[in-house]
């Protein structure tokens, strides 16, 4: 077995399931080849179309009921079997990737929310992360390790932390030297990798101040730290966000 087989479909979901509502058609098409570059998954896919009818299935998944104010609403109930799931789902996104099935009007119909993005954010959630774990699974005698619940459990256990306080006058201050290095930076024509991973470097500290994890937090400051400390035109800049820095509790 080809140890990608895992690797590429992970990645590929995760592209569909983090990205935007405007890019869903070509993270389809990945996700679907995917599936396609897989012998695993085409094996699954084939003995389960052969005992399963998708249009079948599709209306056995449809809900509809009317709520107290008289509206009519549909929503899907995916099949509960993992191999039917998968390939219920792939069959969905099969007919999205022809153009058989046009997303918006599935989405508006039965993942309804205040917008677009919000319906496709239930999507994600009521259906991708499913199919996901889904296809792990099926996929998971290539590498077990990889989806070792315990190794998970015991991760997600050391990453755990209360949350500390920062006080909102400090993230200012941090975030406004932060900006003033980005200025500085953009100005000294860096190579691209090296602005790239400053750039990813800072995002992560921007959400690590907000999520307040001091786990999270003292390792995305760590990553920022390093990739910036060697630019010497920043270094008093740097100094001055390690001073505030060193007088958190984390």
């Amino acid at each position: 077995m080809n140890t990608n087989e895992l690797a590429f479909f992970t990645s590929s979901v995760n592209r569909l399931i983090e990205g935007k509502l405007i890019l869903i058609d070509k993270h389809i098409a990945t996700v679907l080849k995917s599936v396609a570059t897989s012998p695993t998954l085409c094996r699954t896919l084939s003995e389960t179309v052969k005992v399963m009818s998708y249009s079948t299935e599709f209306s056995r998944a449809r809900v509809t009921w009317t709520s107290v104010d008289g509206v009519t609403e549909n929503r899907l109930k995916l099949p509960t079997d993992r191999n039917r799931m998968f390939a219920f789902v792939t069959c969905l996104l099969t007919e999205v990737d022809s153009g058989r099935r046009n997303i918006l009007d599935f989405l508006r119909e039965y993942y309804n929310a205040e917008n677009a993005d919000a319906s496709y954010a239930r999507f994600v959630s009521e259906v991708l992360k499913p199919y996901k774990a889904a296809g792990e699974n099926i996929l998971r005698s290539i590498d077990p390790d990889s989806l070792n619940a315990e190794y998970l459990r015991q991760a997600q256990e050391y990453f755990a932390a209360e949350k500390i306080y920062v006080e909102t006058g400090v993230m200012a201050a941090v975030f406004t030297l932060m900006e003033e290095i980005r200025l500085i930076l953009i100005d000294q024509d860096l190579p691209a990798g090296s602005a790239d991973e400053v750039a990813c470097a800072s995002e992560y500290l921007v959400n690590a101040f907000y999520l307040k994890n001091p786990k999270i937090l003292r390792i995305s400051w760590l990553a920022y730290k390093n990739a910036v400390k060697e630019f010497a035109v920043v270094a008093d800049k740097l100094a001055e966000i390690s001073g505030i820095v060193n007088d958190l509790s984390f």
